[in-house]
C-alpha cells in the first residue's frame, strides 16, 4: 500500500452546504481548499473535472502527500485507524471497483446537509446547528447571524451525472432528517439509475423518525446504515446533547429497531471529550444491554471519535489517568480510547472549565452537579 495513495481522490466528492451556497472536495475529513459554487447547482461535470482534482491524483500516484490529508497522515503516524485506509476495504471489497479509470463520475458522495438541528450540543457550534446560534450570540458577543445559513439545498440537473454512483453518505452538522432533502436526493438516484446497488449512511441524532415513504426507498437500496449520535446515557446526555430527551431517544431507537427494513446495520458514533470520558463504561454497558444487535441479530457496532475545539481531551494529569485506568480496567472497548491520551504532569483543562462554565450561566445548568466525578477528578 502506498503511503499517501487513497481511493477518495479518484472515486468520492464531498458536497458541503455552506452560506448559500455549495462547497467540494475529495473527502469530508480534507482539509484543504474547497471548489465553490455560487448556487445550489450541482454542476458534477464542472467539479469532477476540475484541475485541482488532477494535481491531487498525480501526487498520490507518486506518493507524494496531498495538501489537505493531513488528518489520515496524523492519524496513521499514531497508530490510529485512517479514512484513507479504510477506504482500500471500501472500493475493493465492498464495491469491487479498484481500477482508477474516474471518467465516469463518482462512485461516491459524501454530503453535508447543512446545519439545521434542534439540538445544541456543548460539544458542537452554529456552524453544525442553527439551534446554536442564539447561545452563540450571548457567549460571544457575535452579531453577524447570516454566516450560518447552511442548509440551502443540493439540486442535481443532469442524472446521468449520477448513473456510477454505489454511495451516498448523508450527515451534518445538523441532522439529515429534519428534512426531506435526503428523500429528494434518493428518488433522483433512484430516477437515474434505481436503488438495488447503492450503500445509504446516515449521521443522526435519535430524536426524529422516518415516514413510511422513506422506509420504502430505504427497503430498495443494497444497504442502509444508521449512525446514532450517543456520547452518554441519562441525565449526563441530556447535559451534553442539550434540548434532547434521553427516554425519547431510546423509544426511537426502539422504533428503528422494529420497523426498518431488513438490509440495514445500526451504529452507536459516540465523540468522547472530557464530558464523558469519565462515563464510557456505562454507554457500553448500556449498549450492551439494550442495542446490542438489530432485529436479525447483526451487531451493532460502538465507534469513538475525539472531539475538537473546547471540549477536546488532548491531555489529562496523572491522577486523572489512574482514575480511568482502574475504571476502565477490564474494558477492552476502551483500550484504544486510553491508550491516546497523553499524562501530562498537574495539567487541569482550564480552557474547557472556563468554556463550560460560561455556557452554563447562558443556560442555567450546572456542569459539576450533572457531572460531579469529572468535577472530583478534576479538583
Amino acid at each position: 500500500m502506498k503511503k499517501h495513495f487513497c481511493y477518495e481522490l479518484y472515486k468520492n466528492l464531498a458536497i458541503w452546504s455552506n452560506n448559500s451556497k455549495l462547497e467540494y472536495a475529495p473527502c469530508s475529513y480534507f482539509a484543504g481548499p474547497r471548489f465553490s459554487t455560487e448556487d445550489n447547482h450541482f454542476d458534477l461535470t464542472k467539479v469532477w473535472n476540475h484541475p485541482q482534482r488532477k494535481i491531487y491524483k498525480i501526487a498520490a500516484e507518486n506518493d507524494q502527500p496531498v495538501a489537505g490529508c493531513e488528518v489520515c497522515y496524523d492519524r496513521e503516524l499514531a497508530g490510529l485507524p485512517s479514512r484513507r485506509q479504510g477506504t482500500f476495504s471500501l472500493y475493493e471489497t465492498f464495491f469491487n471497483k479498484s481500477e482508477l479509470d474516474d471518467s465516469q463520475g463518482p462512485i461516491a458522495i459524501d454530503y453535508s446537509v447543512g446545519n439545521l438541528c434542534n439540538l445544541k450540543c456543548i460539544i458542537c457550534m452554529p456552524e453544525n446547528s442553527t439551534s446554536w446560534i442564539p447561545d452563540h450570540i450571548k457567549l460571544y458577543n457575535e452579531t453577524n447571524q447570516s454566516k450560518y445559513k447552511k442548509y440551502n439545498q443540493l439540486e442535481i440537473i443532469d442524472l446521468d451525472l449520477l448513473k456510477n454512483l454505489k454511495y451516498i453518505h448523508f450527515h451534518g452538522g445538523g441532522d439529515p432528517l429534519m428534512s426531506d432533502h435526503h428523500k429528494n436526493i434518493l428518488l433522483q438516484i433512484k430516477k437515474a439509475k434505481g436503488l438495488s446497488d447503492v450503500r445509504v449512511s446516515y449521521n443522526i441524532n435519535g430524536t426524529f423518525k422516518v415516514s413510511k415513504e422513506i422506509l420504502e426507498l430505504w427497503e430498495e437500496c443494497q444497504l442502509i446504515e444508521l449512525y446514532f449520535s450517543i456520547d452518554d446515557i441519562g441525565p449526563r446526555f441530556e447535559y451534553q446533547r442539550t434540548n434532547a430527551k434521553w427516554k425519547k431517544v431510546q423509544d426511537t431507537l426502539a422504533w428503528f429497531y422494529k420497523n426498518m427494513p431488513p438490509n440495514h446495520l445500526f451504529y452507536i458514533s459516540c465523540t468522547y471529550s472530557y464530558l464523558n470520558i469519565l462515563y464510557l463504561d456505562e454507554l457500553i454497558a448500556w449498549k450492551n444491554q439494550n442495542f446490542s444487535k438489530n432485529r436479525l441479530g447483526d451487531d451493532t457496532k460502538l465507534l469513538f471519535e475525539q472531539v475538537e475545539r473546547k471540549c477536546t481531551l488532548d491531555a489529562v494529569s496523572p491522577k486523572f489517568y489512574n482514575i480511568l485506568k482502574k475504571k476502565f480496567n477490564g474494558v477492552t472497548e476502551l483500550t484504544g480510547v486510553l491508550s491516546r491520551l497523553t499524562v501530562t504532569t498537574d495539567y487541569i483543562p482550564t480552557a474547557f472549565i472556563n468554556y463550560v462554565e460560561d455556557l452554563d450561566k447562558i443556560r442555567n445548568t450546572n456542569w459539576r452537579a450533572i457531572l460531579p466525578e469529572l468535577a472530583l477528578a478534576l479538583d
